[in-house]
């Protein structure tokens, strides 16, 4: 065995380990083999997670965080000596961040500006309170990522400056004018407040051209709006069989034609595959609709503002902290049912971005399949040799994404006919 696989072998021990005793115990056998990995995992005792915590408003807007505790246990090579010198717990600074969802982004312009719109909700004022508190740290990534391929029409990228320069306004409000008032303005001038916004639109046409980049983001939205269409289609056109049968069919393909297992994506299919509509993130996948392809697409950036929220927990963001910790805010109770499914039980990461092992609560085999079927599953998609096939087929199976998802929409096409 290569050294990259005992690597792996050793994170994916720890992520899995059943108590913080157990975590220690391994750890402290093998760091100095993964010094350059991370690991947080679920506590009822340990670091907060800052303002970047479960929590819900008055109307049904939510924060989530992709733990569903409020304190993590962490360990890397620092605190873990630490730990060892003080005999008991040990501080360390943390940085944290809550992303926007798009809906909060728009709404954030017309509520700033006091502009009449019978669609912002009406808990807004509550959670414009919140995210205007100094010591809460919010940004506009999903916004962005979901944007950075529309610049190119003149009124798209009008829109997106206003909706930046709404955000602007945000971290730079005036505060004593909001307490006095009730008004949401900035501190700076209208010159400084376009200046600042212009930088932001400017970093996104900048991203434009790095073409590497703005590739990852296509290819990470097409895997998930591959598992969608997969879903509905598995869905839709086979109600009467088990659900059971559903995961496996949908096993199956991720394991053939994507040589990738998603986990939480999985376990998505399976609620959907026993509820159905009742699900409501699915409430608009229904025969004889013409615009399935874009609700699913629409739906495929909900899967990958979660997955980027994992993925941000590697960035160095702030040098001076030990750990960023990261959070969704939206008004989406679709998606916050969907985020509810499946938290993070533990996470390991290279520090820096890189390699990561998320971990979910529960047994996911449990959470996928009957019983019955588990050894079956279990041996047909995990074994040895089932992993190391999709090891060699996924750079194959990443340069078809776009005939897969070619293939499936027309499929799709079938249906709405």
């Amino acid at each position: 065995m290569d050294r990259d696989a005992i690597t792996r072998e050793l994170v994916a021990e720890i992520c899995n380990a059943d108590s913080v005793a157990e975590v220690m115990a391994v750890y402290g056998q093998c760091w100095p083999l993964i010094s350059d990995y991370k690991f947080v995992f679920a506590a009822e005792k340990g670091a907060s997670l800052g303002f970047a915590v479960n929590r819900a408003f008055g109307a049904g807007a939510a924060v989530r965080s992709v733990f569903s505790s409020e304190r993590v246990f962490v360990l890397d090579p620092d605190t873990f000596s630490e730990m060892k010198a003080r005999q008991g717990p040990v501080s360390y600074p943390v940085d944290f961040s809550i992303s926007l969802d798009t809906q909060a982004m728009s709404y954030l312009e017309p509520y700033i500006k006091g502009l009449p719109n019978n669609k912002i909700p009406d808990d807004f004022k509550e959670v414009f309170e919140f995210i205007a508190r100094d010591e809460v740290n919010v940004d506009p990534l999903p916004y962005i990522n979901e944007n950075r391929f529309n610049l190119g029409d003149a009124k798209a990228a009008d829109r997106i400056f206003a909706k930046l320069k709404a955000y602007e306004t945000l971290r730079t409000l005036d505060k004593e004018w909001l307490k006095v008032n009730g008004q949401a303005r900035s501190v700076l001038t209208a010159g400084e407040l376009d200046s600042r916004a212009l930088k932001l639109i400017s970093d996104m046409y900048e991203e434009r051209h790095n073409h590497a980049a703005l590739d990852g983001l296509r290819t990470r939205h097409q895997y998930m709006y591959i598992c969608l269409m997969k879903m509905a289609l598995i869905q839709l056109y086979s109600a009467g069989r088990s659900v059971t049968e559903k995961v496996i069919d949908f096993l199956a393909f991720c394991d053939g034609e994507l040589a990738t297992i998603f986990a939480r994506e999985t376990v998505i299919a399976r609620a959907y595959f026993e509820r159905g509509q009742d699900l409501s993130f699915f409430g608009k996948i229904q025969k004889g609709r013409n615009d399935l392809p874009k609700q699913l697409s629409n739906m495929a950036w909900d899967l990958l503002h979660i997955r980027h929220l994992e993925e941000a927990m590697t960035l160095n963001i702030n040098r001076e902290a030990r750990y960023f910790f990261t959070a969704f805010l939206t008004f989406d109770k679709r998606l916050i049912e969907i985020m509810d499914l499946y938290p993070l039980r533990s996470l390991g990461y290279k520090a820096g971005g890189g390699e990561l092992l998320p971990v979910y609560q529960g047994d996911w085999f449990e959470a996928v399949v009957s019983s019955d079927r588990s050894a079956e599953v279990r041996e047909r998609f995990y074994s040895h040799e089932a992993r190391a096939s999709r090891n060699t087929r996924r750079d194959a199976a990443k340069a078809s994404l776009l005939h897969i998802a070619t293939g499936l929409e027309a499929e799709l096409a079938a249906v709405r006919g």
